[in-house]
Protein backbone atom coordinates (compact mmCIF):
# COMPACT_ATOMS: atom_id res chain seq x y z
CA UNK A 1 0.00 0.00 0.00
CA UNK A 2 1.27 3.47 -0.79
CA UNK A 3 1.06 5.87 2.64
CA UNK A 4 2.63 9.66 1.60
CA UNK A 5 4.41 11.07 4.72
CA UNK A 6 3.05 14.87 5.46
CA UNK A 7 5.08 16.80 7.86
CA UNK A 8 2.56 17.78 10.64
CA UNK A 9 3.77 19.28 14.18
CA UNK A 10 0.40 19.19 16.37
CA UNK A 11 0.99 21.32 19.47
CA UNK A 12 -2.72 19.52 20.79
CA UNK A 13 -2.21 15.66 19.25
CA UNK A 14 -5.91 14.63 20.25
CA UNK A 15 -6.43 17.41 17.77
CA UNK A 16 -5.74 14.43 15.35
CA UNK A 17 -8.18 12.18 16.71
CA UNK A 18 -11.10 15.03 17.30
CA UNK A 19 -10.55 15.42 13.45
CA UNK A 20 -12.09 11.75 12.89
CA UNK A 21 -15.53 11.71 14.37
CA UNK A 22 -17.80 9.02 14.57
CA UNK A 23 -18.60 6.55 12.11
CA UNK A 24 -14.15 7.04 12.25
CA UNK A 25 -12.82 4.05 13.82
CA UNK A 26 -9.45 5.18 15.28
CA UNK A 27 -6.78 3.77 17.93
CA UNK A 28 -4.85 5.93 20.05
CA UNK A 29 -1.43 4.76 21.30
CA UNK A 30 1.47 6.45 23.32
CA UNK A 31 4.10 4.56 24.44
CA UNK A 32 5.63 6.62 27.76
CA UNK A 33 8.85 4.62 27.60
CA UNK A 34 9.93 5.52 23.96
CA UNK A 35 7.82 8.53 24.38
CA UNK A 36 6.17 8.16 20.90
CA UNK A 37 2.44 8.75 20.03
CA UNK A 38 0.52 7.02 17.31
CA UNK A 39 -3.20 8.10 16.51
CA UNK A 40 -4.92 5.67 13.32
CA UNK A 41 -7.70 6.60 12.08
CA UNK A 42 -10.10 5.51 9.61
CA UNK A 43 -9.98 1.32 8.92
CA UNK A 44 -8.43 0.45 5.73
CA UNK A 45 -9.03 -3.26 6.13
CA UNK A 46 -8.95 -5.68 8.02
CA UNK A 47 -5.32 -7.58 7.30
CA UNK A 48 -3.47 -11.27 7.94
CA UNK A 49 -0.87 -11.67 9.58
CA UNK A 50 1.65 -12.47 6.08
CA UNK A 51 0.35 -8.90 5.43
CA UNK A 52 0.93 -6.69 8.16
CA UNK A 53 4.41 -5.53 6.85
CA UNK A 54 2.54 -3.81 3.59
CA UNK A 55 1.32 -1.39 5.92
CA UNK A 56 3.35 1.48 8.74
CA UNK A 57 1.33 0.05 11.77
CA UNK A 58 -1.03 -2.59 12.33
CA UNK A 59 -3.52 -2.60 15.81
CA UNK A 60 -3.68 -6.19 17.15
CA UNK A 61 -6.75 -7.18 19.75
CA UNK A 62 -7.95 -10.64 21.08
CA UNK A 63 -10.76 -10.99 23.58
CA UNK A 64 -9.74 -12.23 27.14
CA UNK A 65 -11.89 -15.35 26.31
CA UNK A 66 -12.01 -16.86 22.93
CA UNK A 67 -16.15 -16.47 22.36
CA UNK A 68 -17.59 -12.44 23.67
CA UNK A 69 -20.96 -13.11 25.40
CA UNK A 70 -23.78 -10.38 25.41
CA UNK A 71 -24.17 -7.20 23.13
CA UNK A 72 -21.64 -4.80 25.12
CA UNK A 73 -18.73 -5.92 23.74
CA UNK A 74 -19.90 -7.31 20.16
CA UNK A 75 -17.94 -7.35 17.49
CA UNK A 76 -14.99 -5.43 19.75
CA UNK A 77 -11.29 -6.94 19.11
CA UNK A 78 -9.97 -10.51 17.35
CA UNK A 79 -8.47 -8.86 14.32
CA UNK A 80 -5.78 -6.91 12.70
CA UNK A 81 -6.64 -3.51 11.67
CA UNK A 82 -4.71 -1.69 8.99
CA UNK A 83 -5.63 2.08 9.10
CA UNK A 84 -5.50 5.22 5.95
CA UNK A 85 -3.83 7.80 8.65
CA UNK A 86 -1.47 7.71 11.05
CA UNK A 87 -0.16 10.25 13.25
CA UNK A 88 2.96 9.69 14.17
CA UNK A 89 5.05 12.14 17.19
CA UNK A 90 8.18 11.04 18.53
CA UNK A 91 10.65 13.00 20.34
CA UNK A 92 12.94 13.89 17.30
CA UNK A 93 9.77 14.36 14.92
CA UNK A 94 6.14 14.35 13.88
CA UNK A 95 4.18 13.65 10.64
CA UNK A 96 1.38 11.65 9.15
CA UNK A 97 1.23 8.49 6.93
CA UNK A 98 -1.57 8.33 5.06
CA UNK A 99 -3.26 6.85 2.02
CA UNK A 100 -6.16 9.09 1.89
CA UNK A 101 -7.19 12.59 1.48
CA UNK A 102 -7.02 14.30 5.16
CA UNK A 103 -9.69 15.96 6.88
CA UNK A 104 -8.81 19.70 8.12
CA UNK A 105 -7.08 19.51 10.96
CA UNK A 106 -7.82 22.19 14.09
CA UNK A 107 -5.03 22.56 16.66
CA UNK A 108 -7.08 22.91 19.43
CA UNK A 109 -6.49 22.58 22.98
CA UNK A 110 -8.38 19.60 24.52
CA UNK A 111 -11.21 21.04 26.75
CA UNK A 112 -10.44 19.29 29.93
CA UNK A 113 -13.50 19.11 31.78
CA UNK A 114 -14.18 17.85 34.55
CA UNK A 115 -17.22 14.63 34.63
CA UNK A 116 -19.72 14.55 37.07
CA UNK A 117 -20.89 11.14 37.59
CA UNK A 118 -23.08 8.05 39.82
CA UNK A 119 -21.66 4.99 40.22
CA UNK A 120 -23.91 2.02 40.69
CA UNK A 121 -24.15 1.11 44.52
CA UNK A 122 -20.41 -1.20 44.98
CA UNK A 123 -21.91 -4.83 45.17
CA UNK A 124 -19.64 -5.79 48.33
CA UNK A 125 -22.27 -9.13 49.14
CA UNK A 126 -21.81 -10.02 45.31
CA UNK A 127 -17.70 -9.89 45.63
CA UNK A 128 -18.21 -11.67 49.44
CA UNK A 129 -20.17 -14.32 46.92
CA UNK A 130 -17.99 -14.85 44.71
CA UNK A 131 -14.58 -14.43 46.77
CA UNK A 132 -15.83 -17.88 49.02
CA UNK A 133 -16.66 -19.60 45.48
CA UNK A 134 -12.62 -18.79 44.56
CA UNK A 135 -11.48 -19.87 48.12
CA UNK A 136 -13.22 -22.98 48.19
CA UNK A 137 -11.70 -23.51 44.80
CA UNK A 138 -8.03 -22.77 46.21
CA UNK A 139 -8.81 -24.62 49.33
CA UNK A 140 -9.90 -27.98 47.74
CA UNK A 141 -6.41 -27.63 46.35
CA UNK A 142 -8.37 -27.36 41.85
CA UNK A 143 -6.50 -23.75 42.06
CA UNK A 144 -3.60 -22.17 43.44
CA UNK A 145 -4.43 -18.43 42.01
CA UNK A 146 -7.27 -17.36 40.54
CA UNK A 147 -7.42 -13.67 39.08
CA UNK A 148 -10.70 -11.95 40.17
CA UNK A 149 -12.84 -8.73 38.42
CA UNK A 150 -15.16 -5.92 38.96
CA UNK A 151 -16.85 -4.34 36.36
CA UNK A 152 -18.04 -0.66 37.91
CA UNK A 153 -20.81 0.71 36.09
CA UNK A 154 -20.76 4.97 36.14
CA UNK A 155 -23.28 6.96 34.79
CA UNK A 156 -22.56 11.32 33.56
CA UNK A 157 -25.45 13.20 32.68
CA UNK A 158 -23.61 14.39 29.27
CA UNK A 159 -21.67 12.26 27.07
CA UNK A 160 -18.57 11.34 28.57
CA UNK A 161 -15.03 13.23 26.59
CA UNK A 162 -12.74 11.02 25.44
CA UNK A 163 -10.17 13.28 24.46
CA UNK A 164 -10.37 14.77 27.74
CA UNK A 165 -9.66 11.07 29.67
CA UNK A 166 -6.75 10.61 27.57
CA UNK A 167 -5.30 13.95 28.29
CA UNK A 168 -5.69 13.32 31.72
CA UNK A 169 -4.30 9.74 31.77
CA UNK A 170 -1.31 10.59 30.11
CA UNK A 171 -0.39 13.49 32.68
CA UNK A 172 -1.80 10.82 35.73
CA UNK A 173 0.23 7.73 34.32
CA UNK A 174 3.53 8.56 33.43
CA UNK A 175 4.84 5.07 33.14
CA UNK A 176 1.91 3.35 31.81
CA UNK A 177 0.70 2.52 28.06
CA UNK A 178 -2.47 4.90 27.39
CA UNK A 179 -4.32 3.42 24.71
CA UNK A 180 -8.23 3.95 23.23
CA UNK A 181 -9.53 1.65 20.53
CA UNK A 182 -12.57 3.32 19.06
CA UNK A 183 -15.53 1.71 17.32
CA UNK A 184 -19.38 1.87 16.82
CA UNK A 185 -19.90 4.39 19.03
CA UNK A 186 -17.67 3.21 21.50
CA UNK A 187 -14.51 3.63 22.72
CA UNK A 188 -12.21 1.01 25.00
CA UNK A 189 -9.38 3.06 26.65
CA UNK A 190 -7.08 2.73 30.06
CA UNK A 191 -3.16 3.31 31.11
CA UNK A 192 -1.62 -0.15 31.19
CA UNK A 193 1.59 -0.53 33.08
CA UNK A 194 2.23 -3.92 32.19
CA UNK A 195 3.82 -5.56 29.06
CA UNK A 196 2.50 -8.67 27.92
CA UNK A 197 5.35 -9.76 25.13
CA UNK A 198 7.22 -6.74 23.13
CA UNK A 199 9.55 -7.76 20.36
CA UNK A 200 12.21 -5.86 18.83
CA UNK A 201 14.48 -7.76 16.30
CA UNK A 202 14.90 -11.26 17.54
CA UNK A 203 14.69 -10.55 21.09
CA UNK A 204 11.13 -10.78 23.06
CA UNK A 205 10.83 -9.66 26.57
CA UNK A 206 7.47 -9.45 29.13
CA UNK A 207 6.92 -8.55 32.49
CA UNK A 208 5.57 -10.45 35.46
CA UNK A 209 3.66 -7.99 36.98
CA UNK A 210 1.96 -9.24 40.39
CA UNK A 211 1.63 -8.19 44.03
CA UNK A 212 0.22 -4.47 45.13
CA UNK A 213 0.57 -2.19 47.80
CA UNK A 214 -1.21 1.35 47.87
CA UNK A 215 0.77 3.77 47.32
CA UNK A 216 -0.28 5.93 50.71
CA UNK A 217 0.73 2.93 52.85
CA UNK A 218 4.15 4.31 54.51
CA UNK A 219 7.07 2.46 53.56
CA UNK A 220 4.60 0.36 50.85
CA UNK A 221 7.27 -0.28 48.22
CA UNK A 222 10.20 -2.14 51.39
CA UNK A 223 6.63 -3.49 52.98
CA UNK A 224 5.92 -5.43 49.46
CA UNK A 225 9.44 -6.84 48.91
CA UNK A 226 9.10 -8.52 51.80
CA UNK A 227 5.34 -9.68 52.33
CA UNK A 228 4.49 -12.90 51.75
CA UNK A 229 1.52 -13.33 50.39
CA UNK A 230 2.73 -11.36 47.26
CA UNK A 231 5.87 -12.80 46.91
CA UNK A 232 4.08 -16.42 46.16
CA UNK A 233 1.73 -14.48 44.21
CA UNK A 234 4.14 -12.70 41.82
CA UNK A 235 6.20 -16.02 41.66
CA UNK A 236 3.74 -17.76 40.64
CA UNK A 237 3.13 -15.32 37.11
CA UNK A 238 6.93 -15.54 36.78
CA UNK A 239 7.56 -19.17 37.10
CA UNK A 240 4.40 -19.59 34.64
CA UNK A 241 5.69 -17.13 32.34
CA UNK A 242 9.52 -18.66 32.11
CA UNK A 243 8.06 -22.17 31.37
CA UNK A 244 5.71 -20.82 28.76
CA UNK A 245 8.87 -19.17 27.63
CA UNK A 246 10.36 -22.33 27.44
CA UNK A 247 8.09 -24.12 25.45
CA UNK A 248 9.70 -22.33 22.40
CA UNK A 249 12.98 -20.92 23.19
CA UNK A 250 15.92 -22.81 25.13
CA UNK A 251 16.83 -19.95 27.07
CA UNK A 252 15.37 -17.66 29.30
CA UNK A 253 17.04 -14.41 31.09
CA UNK A 254 15.24 -13.32 34.35
CA UNK A 255 16.18 -9.92 35.92
CA UNK A 256 15.77 -9.05 39.73
CA UNK A 257 12.45 -8.94 40.87
CA UNK A 258 12.21 -4.58 41.80
CA UNK A 259 9.29 -2.45 42.34
CA UNK A 260 7.35 -0.61 39.52
CA UNK A 261 5.88 2.91 41.12
CA UNK A 262 2.41 3.78 39.63
CA UNK A 263 0.42 7.26 41.01
CA UNK A 264 -1.76 5.10 43.74
CA UNK A 265 -0.20 1.30 43.88
CA UNK A 266 3.32 -0.56 43.90
CA UNK A 267 4.10 -3.68 42.00
CA UNK A 268 6.27 -5.98 42.15
CA UNK A 269 7.69 -6.71 39.00
CA UNK A 270 9.60 -8.87 37.02
CA UNK A 271 11.25 -8.63 33.20
CA UNK A 272 11.99 -11.86 31.47
CA UNK A 273 13.82 -12.13 28.18
CA UNK A 274 14.33 -14.06 25.87
CA UNK A 275 14.78 -15.04 21.80
CA UNK A 276 11.98 -14.62 19.55
CA UNK A 277 13.25 -17.23 17.56
CA UNK A 278 10.78 -18.01 14.10
CA UNK A 279 7.82 -16.80 16.19
CA UNK A 280 5.69 -13.04 15.38
CA UNK A 281 4.77 -11.31 18.34
CA UNK A 282 1.14 -12.33 17.76
CA UNK A 283 2.34 -15.87 17.84
CA UNK A 284 3.82 -14.92 21.14
CA UNK A 285 0.93 -12.99 22.63
CA UNK A 286 -1.42 -16.14 21.95
CA UNK A 287 0.75 -18.35 23.28
CA UNK A 288 1.30 -16.33 26.38
CA UNK A 289 -2.29 -15.14 27.12
CA UNK A 290 -3.53 -14.95 29.91
CA UNK A 291 -0.50 -15.02 32.21
CA UNK A 292 -1.92 -16.02 35.75
CA UNK A 293 -1.64 -12.08 36.76
CA UNK A 294 -4.72 -11.95 35.10
CA UNK A 295 -6.49 -15.81 34.61
CA UNK A 296 -4.69 -17.40 37.45
CA UNK A 297 -3.12 -20.79 37.88
CA UNK A 298 -3.42 -23.26 36.89
CA UNK A 299 -4.69 -21.46 33.80
CA UNK A 300 -7.35 -23.68 32.58
CA UNK A 301 -8.83 -24.58 35.77
CA UNK A 302 -9.16 -20.29 36.71
CA UNK A 303 -10.57 -19.58 33.47
CA UNK A 304 -13.75 -22.26 33.74
CA UNK A 305 -13.75 -20.85 37.14
CA UNK A 306 -14.18 -17.24 35.96
CA UNK A 307 -16.28 -18.52 32.90
CA UNK A 308 -18.47 -19.75 35.25
CA UNK A 309 -18.45 -17.22 38.64
CA UNK A 310 -17.82 -13.49 37.12
CA UNK A 311 -21.04 -11.88 35.79
CA UNK A 312 -19.81 -9.61 33.48
CA UNK A 313 -17.84 -10.30 30.23
CA UNK A 314 -14.42 -9.19 30.11
CA UNK A 315 -14.37 -8.61 26.25
CA UNK A 316 -11.01 -6.67 25.84
CA UNK A 317 -10.37 -6.06 30.20
CA UNK A 318 -6.85 -7.45 30.72
CA UNK A 319 -6.40 -9.16 27.13
CA UNK A 320 -4.01 -8.15 24.69
CA UNK A 321 -3.68 -5.55 22.54
CA UNK A 322 -1.16 -3.08 20.72
CA UNK A 323 0.70 -1.90 17.68
CA UNK A 324 2.83 -3.82 15.19
CA UNK A 325 4.95 -2.12 12.71
CA UNK A 326 5.84 -3.14 9.20
CA UNK A 327 8.97 -5.11 10.48
CA UNK A 328 6.80 -7.03 12.75
CA UNK A 329 8.06 -5.22 16.04
CA UNK A 330 6.19 -3.91 18.75
CA UNK A 331 4.16 -4.12 22.08
CA UNK A 332 1.39 -6.01 22.96
CA UNK A 333 0.06 -4.85 26.53
CA UNK A 334 -2.35 -6.81 28.58
CA UNK A 335 -5.38 -3.75 28.54
CA UNK A 336 -5.70 -3.63 32.29
CA UNK A 337 -6.77 -0.11 34.43
CA UNK A 338 -9.26 0.22 31.66
CA UNK A 339 -12.65 1.29 31.10
CA UNK A 340 -15.63 0.68 27.98
CA UNK A 341 -17.40 4.22 27.43
CA UNK A 342 -20.72 4.24 25.69
CA UNK A 343 -22.01 7.50 24.98
CA UNK A 344 -23.28 8.36 29.13
CA UNK A 345 -21.79 5.05 30.47
CA UNK A 346 -18.36 4.20 31.52
CA UNK A 347 -18.37 0.56 32.16
CA UNK A 348 -14.73 0.45 34.28
CA UNK A 349 -12.77 -2.52 35.50
CA UNK A 350 -10.72 -4.08 37.82
CA UNK A 351 -8.79 -7.19 39.19
CA UNK A 352 -6.64 -8.68 41.57
CA UNK A 353 -5.01 -12.16 42.08
CA UNK A 354 -6.43 -14.45 44.71
CA UNK A 355 -4.69 -16.81 46.84
CA UNK A 356 -5.06 -18.88 49.88
CA UNK A 357 -3.41 -16.41 52.06
CA UNK A 358 -5.85 -12.72 50.59
CA UNK A 359 -8.29 -11.05 52.22
CA UNK A 360 -12.08 -10.97 51.47
CA UNK A 361 -12.22 -6.93 51.85
CA UNK A 362 -9.00 -6.13 51.59
CA UNK A 363 -8.50 -7.61 48.11
CA UNK A 364 -12.33 -5.62 47.36
CA UNK A 365 -10.20 -2.54 48.37
CA UNK A 366 -7.63 -3.57 46.32
CA UNK A 367 -9.63 -2.96 43.28
CA UNK A 368 -11.34 0.11 44.16
CA UNK A 369 -7.73 1.84 44.78
CA UNK A 370 -7.12 0.58 40.98
CA UNK A 371 -10.30 2.05 39.90
CA UNK A 372 -8.79 5.57 40.48
CA UNK A 373 -6.86 4.93 37.41
CA UNK A 374 -10.04 5.73 35.41
CA UNK A 375 -11.88 7.72 38.06
CA UNK A 376 -9.33 10.12 38.05
CA UNK A 377 -9.36 11.12 34.49
CA UNK A 378 -13.02 11.34 34.86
Amino acid sequence: MNYRRINLKLKHPLAFWSAFPDPSERVFWYDSQKQTLIIASQRLTTVQEKEIKNYPYVFYSQSFFEQVKGELWQDMGNEIIAFKHYYIQTETESYVLSCDALPDIKDQETDLRHHSYEEEAPEYKEWVKLYKKLQENITSGKAVKIVASREVKFTSMTPFNVEAILERLMQNNPVSFIFAYHKSGKTFLGASPEILVQKTGNQVLSYALAGTMPRALENGAQLLLKDSKNLQEHQIVVQKIKEKLLEKVSQVEIEQTGIMALKNVYHLQTILKAEAGEYSLIDWAKHLHPTPALGGHPSHTALNFLRANEKHERGLYAAPLGLIDTQGNGTIIVAIRSALIKDKTCYAYAGCGIVAASDCQTEFDETKIKLKTILEAL
